[in-house]
C-alpha cells in the first residue's frame, strides 16, 4: 500500500511525494 511505502520511505523524494499526496501521517 502507498501508506506503508510512505512510512518506510527513507528518501527525501519519497517523503515529498507523500506530502504532496497527503499520505504522510505520524
Amino acid at each position: 500500500p502507498e501508506a506503508e511505502f510512505c512510512i518506510k520511505a527513507e528518501t527525501v523524494s519519497a517523503r515529498e511525494y507523500c506530502n504532496l499526496h497527503g499520505h504522510w501521517k505520524k
